[in-house]
């Protein structure tokens, strides 16, 4: 179990923070530079989000695929695997978006997700005086936190 990479994303698709641990492949082999990636990031769960509340078998009224929906409106999904990595996502309910990609044999990491909002990013990011609202940041003491409580659980081990 390793986690590769992580992104968090705020309301309108600004990238607060991206984080590297075992990127296999660099971004330059793919999107080819850090912002194209994160762009491409942002449009994939965004489109996923789009797709799934479009699919809501409970919905009786669907919404037109592609329309912007609500924060916390609609089907929501957490997870999908491909043969090489999953990916988790989590959406609060102040807009933040978490992204952590993770090898595919990773189980269900909701209540990970949760924690990593809840406890490291509300209290070393939006409780920091100096941090200002809607920027990208680097604060040594959310890595820490990210960092050990990664480790933890088991997701930065070696490959």
């Amino acid at each position: 179990m390793v986690c590769f990479n992580m992104y968090i994303f705020d309301r309108q698709g600004v990238c607060l923070h991206y984080q590297e641990w075992f990127r296999p492949k660099s971004v330059r082999q793919g999107a080819g530079t850090l912002i194209d990636d994160q762009k491409q990031m942002f449009g994939l769960f965004w489109t996923l989000s789009n797709f799934a509340a479009t699919l809501d078998p409970k919905e009786l009224s669907k919404p037109p695929l592609g329309t912007p929906r609500k924060i916390g409106q609609g089907c929501k999904w957490h997870a999908f695997t491909s043969n090489t990595y999953k990916l988790h996502f989590l959406e609060s309910p102040s807009g933040i978006k978490v992204v952590l990609n993770t090898s595919p044999d990773v189980g269900d990491l909701r209540d990970v997700m949760s924690y990593i909002y809840d406890e490291i990013f509300v209290e070393y990011v939006v409780k920091n005086p100096l941090y200002t609202r809607g920027t990208p940041f680097k604060i040594e003491q959310f890595n820490n936190a990210l960092n050990g409580f990664l480790r933890s659980k088991g997701l930065l081990q070696a490959i």
